[in-house]
């Protein structure tokens, strides 16, 4: 998994692009954080016959491929495992952000492996309709930071409504943005963003 490393702050962001996007695609969010956090953009594992990457390639009926998110998921639980033994374990907080796809990998990781994540931050996301998807223990602590447009062409608003109720039901802090846009983080949303991460403290 190919990831962009910058800085060496005390707290950890970690950076997932969306569909067709590479580690270069989510360098706008590292805007939102300041000279205390360590950002690294990774990217997904699949290349695409057209460019970029994407996490997994959906199925003739357009659904996910459970195998390809299984294999996407574990690739990046190890990672996160791998930085945090190795250099990363005192981070005052460990915030994963996905866009869109990348987002609902950064959710999937959040349920699968709280242990791993104090935060997550989801735009313009979704949460696959896999196996991996399923029961989750108490999310209680976790801080959680949701974005979603009203107008979103490619992933409707309430499948980010969902994704904003899941993590409530599991006891997150969660805070859920909608704005007037599309399938992308709208002027809302960025301020948010921003005074969400001046919370964590």
């Amino acid at each position: 998994m190919t990831g962009l490393h910058e800085g060496r702050g005390a707290s950890l962001a970690v950076l997932l692009h969306g569909w067709g996007g590479d580690e270069t695609s989510m360098a706008v969010f590292e805007t939102a954080f300041g000279p205390g956090w360590r950002t690294v953009r990774l990217r997904a594992p699949y290349p695409l016959p057209g460019g970029g990457y994407a996490w997994w390639i959906p199925q003739a009926d357009g659904r996910p491929d459970p195998r390809m998110v299984q294999e996407s998921l574990r690739a990046l639980r190890g990672w996160m495992e791998e930085l945090l033994h190795r250099e990363a374990r005192g981070a005052s907080h460990r915030v994963v952000v996905g866009f869109s796809q990348g987002g609902a990998m950064a959710a999937l990781l959040a349920l699968q492996a709280p242990d791993l994540v104090t935060g997550l931050a989801v735009f313009s996301g979704f949460l696959p309709d896999v196996p991996e998807a399923g029961a989750a223990p108490s999310l209680a602590g976790k801080a959680v930071f949701i974005a979603h447009g009203r107008a979103d062409p490619l992933v409707p608003i309430a499948q980010g409504r969902a994704l904003c109720a899941r993590f409530q039901a599991l006891g997150a802090r969660t805070t859920c943005v909608e704005y007037p846009g599309g399938h992308k983080a709208g002027a809302e949303a960025w301020r948010a963003f921003r005074e969400w991460i001046r919370g964590l403290g």
